[in-house]
């Protein structure tokens, strides 16, 4: 999809990339094969320049070049021929202010979950990212990615997709999970677990060394993580489905992972309580 892009450059705007769509140029050879037919083209002074040093970048995988120029909603371009160099990233923390620790990071490339515990192994973190051209987040703009970059040192110097704003460029708003809800990915199982309850679990495994707490908190830091591949491909299908046929592409298949942690029901019913007790919600 990023060979079928022209938003980002100097001037370009979805309304002229569509137009130029509309015309059957749809790459950037495209352009420059009408070009040189002579064929009157839209700030050609800008774009054949701007198609040379995309080419460039685009060549050597380089998508924080491209990450950094797109809209953050059109940051989806980025998935379709780069799924394999493309994870899926949540944290969870003792809170949500600045001061704020990271508890645990689940990580989804596609195929495996790895997970990391304050205490544990978070310092091998910093080796598996480094694996990665893109990380894709929810909200990770504003959250994720700076708390990461404070508490661990990690300058996360890789192209970024938040789901927040993709979703949002399509009506899809509200937190992950109601996204989620809206496209029919609802969660069963883990029903009533929020962030607040998060805190809650690492706060009682840290007083109690009750592991039945963090192997729930796990759970639910895997799911926010893996529950971000459907989404995405979800997202992409939406605007695939409103290009012209050339500039379309690659369906990317989102995986079904195996869950290496399993919540306990009694921790899940204990959150649920407290849910209740503060949102009045019937489980």
């Amino acid at each position: 999809m990023i060979q079928n892009s022209f938003i980002h450059m100097q001037g370009v705007g979805k309304a002229t990339e569509e137009k130029l769509w509309q015309r059957g140029i749809t790459t950037w050879s495209l352009y420059e094969k009408a070009h040189e037919k002579g064929e009157k083209l839209p700030m050609p002074g800008t774009v054949l320049p701007g198609i040379k040093t995309s080419r460039r970048h685009y060549e050597r995988g380089d998508l924080l070049h491209f990450q950094g120029l797109f809209p953050a909603g059109e940051a989806w371009r980025l998935l379709p021929g780069f799924q394999e160099a493309t994870c899926y990233l949540d944290i969870e923390t003792t809170g949500d202010g600045h001061w704020c620790d990271i508890t645990t990071i689940a990580l989804y490339d596609g195929k495996t979950v790895r997970t990391y515990v304050n205490g544990e192994n978070l310092a091998d973190f910093k080796e598996a990212i480094g694996a990665y051209a893109t990380v894709v987040t929810y909200n990770g703009k504003s959250f994720d990615i700076p708390v990461i970059r404070r508490v661990l040192g990690i300058p996360m110097e890789m192209a970024h997709i938040d789901l927040r704003y993709v979703l949002g460029s399509l009506g899809i708003k509200g937190g992950l999970k109601r996204c989620e809800e809206i496209l029919g990915m609802g969660r069963t199982d883990l029903a009533g677990v929020d962030g607040s309850s998060a805190v809650v679990m690492w706060n009682r495994y840290k007083r109690t060394g009750d592991r039945r707490y963090l192997e729930t908190l796990l759970a639910y830091n895997v799911a926010d993580t893996v529950n971000m591949e459907p989404l995405l491909v979800e997202a992409c299908r939406m605007r695939r489905d409103t290009i012209p046929e050339g500039a379309r592409f690659e369906l990317p298949v989102a995986g079904s992972p195996e869950t290496p942690h399993i919540p306990d029901h009694g921790v899940i019913e204990e959150m649920r309580q407290l849910y209740r007790s503060s949102h009045g919600n019937p489980w």
